[in-house]
């Protein structure tokens, strides 16, 4: 078992030599492409991405225990395929748009400044969850586990209060509209 330990790695695309590394812990990467790779069964422990592009990367089985991506693109990554052990990650400014955390464990996690367009949290625990100056645009949350969210700062936000729990979320009163589009109401 190939394991990296506290490097920095830039500018690399996903290629041979890393696809040795089965284990990758205090590691950052910056500027990489790993645009369809498959990241199988892998382990990232207390690592960063900055600045890398991840879309539709494979992650079956992958280990993400503390793990910040900030300013990456990631569009349709299914989170629900990776190893629910210790899976804890933190997003800054990064686009996940089409993205799925089916069924994922989230409680306090962040995002902040992201793009969650189409993502699909359905039966997720995002108890506690922040969620600053977001975009959910078309994003599904469906017998989700909301209590406690903080989504003031976000927009698009359109959910069914009677299909989640959502004791004490936050909310502005400018995304009540977001609350109630079940009922179609006209609110001015």
């Amino acid at each position: 078992m190939e394991e990296l330990v506290e490097q920095t790695i830039s500018n690399v695309n996903f290629n041979k030599e890393l696809q040795q590394i089965t284990e990758f812990y205090k590691c950052t990467f910056e500027y990489c492409d790993f645009q369809n790779a498959a990241m199988a069964d892998l382990m990232f422990t207390n690592c960063e991405f900055k600045s890398c592009n991840l879309s539709n990367i494979k992650l079956k089985g992958t280990q993400l225990d503390h793990v910040i991506f900030q300013d990456c693109k990631m569009l349709g990554i299914q989170f629900n395929e990776c190893s629910s052990f210790s899976f804890h990650i933190e997003m800054k400014n990064t686009t996940l748009d089409y993205a799925s955390f089916f069924e994922r464990n989230m409680k306090r996690f962040k995002f902040e400044q992201c793009s969650l367009q189409h993502v699909d949290f359905e039966k997720a625990n995002l108890q506690q969850a922040i969620f600053k100056d977001c975009n959910f645009l078309n994003a599904r949350f469906e017998q989700c586990n909301l209590e406690g969210c903080d989504f003031r700062t976000s927009v698009h936000i359109q959910m069914d209060p009677e299909a989640n729990r959502m004791k004490k979320s936050k909310f502005e009163p400018e995304q009540l509209p977001g609350l109630l589009a079940k009922y179609q109401l006209l609110i001015d």
